[in-house]
């Protein structure tokens, strides 16, 4: 066992419940289709509320792309349970659409058929829209109809405190906490492998969604393309991709550099975006800039260090003033066998995995981990479930179960801190039932979608159209109770008047606002 998190264990032992104020919560997309399965192109639902304002339902990148946020909970059964709510209310409004439940698209028409999501006639709502306009120009907008899960967490200060106390660190709580989080987020990209091969649930895709590009997938001849051995393609490079970022070099290595590289990206002029140009034939915006990135949001990665911005904040100024509230972890795949994407166990794994990663060693990246690291994202998410697979650590190779055995065995003596933390025995339980998918790769959710396909004589879209229609009869034969209706209906009512005072309010010219956002 790593030496770092034998220490860790030994003496957060008899201090587990410095862990009780743990916060969690999940901001989950879903594609908005017609009953026939293809995309919606209705606008927005009134009685979902402003996507802009409102606290728990908004957009993604279209605006067919529904994203249902949960507040920060303290308990795993409480995010989940929230989120189930927020769905039965979803359904109340869009009449006879679904929510698609697979992390890759339906059908898809033309790219320009894919609307892009509006946020109204505010500044801030007008940055939004562009934003994905320029996403649109410069990557495609089918990149904009993917899908997936984002667990946010966070550790307590009580916990934090104690453990400056250990180590007798004497900087300040908030530079010490942003640091063992950047610690987290290296372990997590080093250790994400583990996560691909058992949460992966997207091991096949619709051609349509790879018209006119070039891939490596296998064709069943029913329009599906898939590997044998896939687990997550959304994570693969035929995901959400960035060409310009193939070139960048973000420091994961502490909060300074991360700010320093990422506010460089995004001021550094990229000549291939020069050439879309900032404006189109009309005079009208179609990036927010030419630079390699637009905004900090646009770098995508596994995992994300946050912190809660103001209104017209800066991810990267808010991080730099107040330091890492928490990460985002966003390799999680839509499972379509749970109504709501995620079940329990996975949501206990994921709460271990990211503790293990804080409290084990985390040397700084070395550049060498740049390269190698991604390769073996590509490798996992391509052939995941190859009994021979091998992963590649700058210079030495490993065999994947050998090592995902020795993690998941560190993860078993990390568990039991949780469940003596949260008074649960699900923590050591998520780790059993997550390793019997070592032993059998199918019980893997990836295994479980091709073997679906396979028996049933099934292509990817009448697979997926399926489990759609299956979650919508769920949600509607269990509509809210009258109250929590009502609930729900004031919110989206509050959040459509906080747009509109926003618009009232809003006399900067546009051009001024986005000059002052990035003056900074």
């Amino acid at each position: 066992m790593d030496a770092t998190l034998s220490r860790a264990l030994t003496w957060l032992a008899p201090e587990a419940a410095s862990l009780q104020g743990m916060r969690r919560g999940l901001e989950k997309e879903s594609l908005r289709v017609s009953p026939d399965g293809r995309l919606a192109l209705t606008p927005h639902v009134p009685g979902l509320g402003s996507a802009l304002t409102h606290p728990w339902i908004t957009t993604d990148y279209s605006e067919a792309l529904v994203e249902l946020i949960t507040p920060a909970t303290h308990s795993i059964a409480e995010t989940l349970g929230f989120l189930d709510d927020i769905h039965r209310h979803v359904y109340a409004q869009i009449g006879d659409e679904q929510l698609w439940v697979n992390s890759m698209p339906c059908l898809l028409g033309e790219d320009s058929d894919i609307p892009l999501a509006q946020y109204g006639s505010s500044n801030t709502g007008r940055m939004k829209t562009l934003y994905r306009r320029g996403l649109g120009v410069r990557y495609g907008r089918r990149m904009q109809t993917i899908a997936g899960i984002h667990y946010n967490l966070s550790f307590p200060d009580s916990f934090f405190q104690r453990w400056q106390a250990q180590e007798g660190d004497n900087r300040s709580l908030q530079d010490f906490r942003s640091d063992k989080y950047f610690g987290l987020v290296r372990n997590f990209q080093r250790q994400s492998w583990l996560l691909l091969y058992l949460l992966g649930a997207s091991p096949a895709v619709c051609a349509s969604f790879l018209r006119g590009r070039e891939h490596r997938l296998q064709a069943s001849g029913d329009g599906t393309l898939f590997l044998p051995g896939a687990t997550s393609l959304r994570m693969s490079s035929l995901g959400y991709q960035n060409s310009a970022q193939a070139e960048l070099r973000v420091s994961y290595n502490g909060l300074d550099e991360y700010v320093r590289d990422l506010t460089h990206a995004i001021r550094t002029p990229y000549p291939p975006f020069e050439a879309l140009g900032l404006r189109d034939a009309q005079g009208e915006y179609q990036q927010i800039n030419t630079s390699v990135l637009q905004i900090e949001n646009e770098y995508y990665g596994l995992v994300r260090p946050k912190r809660t911005t103001a209104r017209g904040e800066r991810p990267t100024l808010a991080l730099s003033r107040r330091g890492v509230e928490y990460v985002e972890l966003r390799c999680v795949d839509l499972n379509p066998f749970e109504p709501i994407g995620i079940d329990s166990t996975s949501a206990h794994f994921l709460e271990v995995f990211a503790l293990h990663c804080l409290l084990r060693s985390a040397p700084p990246f070395a550049d060498s981990e740049y390269r190698c690291l991604p390769k073996n994202q590509q490798e996992v998410v391509e052939r995941g479930r190859d009994p021979d697979l091998v992963l590649h650590f700058c210079g030495r190779e490993e065999g994947f179960r050998d090592l995902a055995r020795e993690l998941m065995a560190e993860l078993a003596e990390v568990a039991p801190l949780l469940d003596a933390a949260h008074g649960s025995t699900e923590y050591s339980a998520a780790i059993v039932r997550e390793s019997a998918k070592l032993d059998d790769a199918e019980l893997t959710y990836s295994a479980r979608i091709l073997r679906e396909l396979r028996e049933g004589g099934l292509s990817f879209f009448q697979f997926a159209r399926q489990s759609a229609a299956e979650q919508a009869r769920h949600f509607r034969s269990r509509p809210l109770p009258p109250a929590q209706a009502a609930e729900f209906a004031a919110q989206a009512n509050a959040s459509l008047e906080e747009q509109a005072a926003l618009e009232r309010a809003d006399a900067l010219p546009f051009d001024d606002y986005l000059a002052a956002y990035f003056r900074d």
